[in-house]
């Protein structure tokens, strides 16, 4: 008697409806045991939320955009600048550890940092200092920036990467939290849902990949909180 051949069958099962799924791939489920295969599907959902923020993050530059043509805000370039060189530091030192959907948002964030450099800078809205100490963050985070090149290990990279950023960011927070009005909420609404999609978007939460796209979460939902005034001196939202 032939033996059956009880291998699965290759074929697409349909997604579901409303989570912007298509299709479930072929490998995905397992037509003996009518079950799916959690880590391949994973996969595929972790594509997805990666899209979700990268698209966030396009979304959000948009309105941030106008509010400098506007001259409503007034972006603090020396975290933009900085922002431009760690991010993509970080997205360098995730590619070595074989990250993917995360690096690709990193990425995403450095092509953002750096319009927003420019584009302030000639609409002559951008702040460079509002005190020494700024000048003195913005050197800490240039301090990681060398630290990185000199260790050259990726694990120390990420480290030095969330060390600078943050460092390069301070300005930003000092600035936002002092005067509110010079951020809208909008887009640090989308830069805060985005975090959110991209912490979905880690495919596996070792430190390599989860690390930066967490710690990237946590600034925006600050950076957000000062200009809802939630936490500031000043009560007149700018909308």
């Amino acid at each position: 008697m032939e033996e059956e051949d009880r291998r699965p069958a290759r074929h697409s099962h349909v997604g579901f409806h409303g989570d912007g799924l298509a299709a479930v791939p072929a490998d995905v489920y397992n037509s003996d045991s009518h079950k799916f295969s959690y880590d391949k599907f994973m996969i595929d959902v972790n594509a997805i939320f990666g899209i979700i923020s990268i698209l966030l993050i396009s979304i959000g530059s948009i309105p941030y955009a106008l509010d400098i043509h506007k001259k409503k805000i007034k972006p603090h370039v020396l975290s933009w600048l900085g922002w431009s060189f760690i991010t993509a530091i970080g997205a360098s030192a995730m590619m070595a550890s074989g990250s993917s959907w995360a690096t690709s948002i990193v990425w995403g964030n450095t092509l953002v940092c750096l319009f927003i450099v420019i584009y302030s800078i000639s609409k002559r809205v951008g702040v460079w200092s509002t005190s020494i100490f700024d000048f003195a963050f913005f050197g800490l985070g240039m301090i990681g920036l060398i630290l990185w090149q000199t260790l050259d290990a990726p694990l120390l990279a990420i480290i030095c990467a969330i060390v600078a950023d943050l460092s390069f960011g301070i300005p930003t927070i000092t600035k936002t939290y002092n005067d509110p009005n010079s951020e809208t909420r909008l887009p640090w609404i989308f830069n805060t849902l985005s975090g959110v999609f991209s912490v979905f978007a880690i495919e596996s939460f070792v430190f390599y990949d989860a690390a930066y796209p967490i710690y990237l979460l946590i600034y925006d939902l600050t950076v957000l909180l000062f200009v809802l005034k939630v936490f500031s001196k000043k009560m007149k939202i700018r909308t």
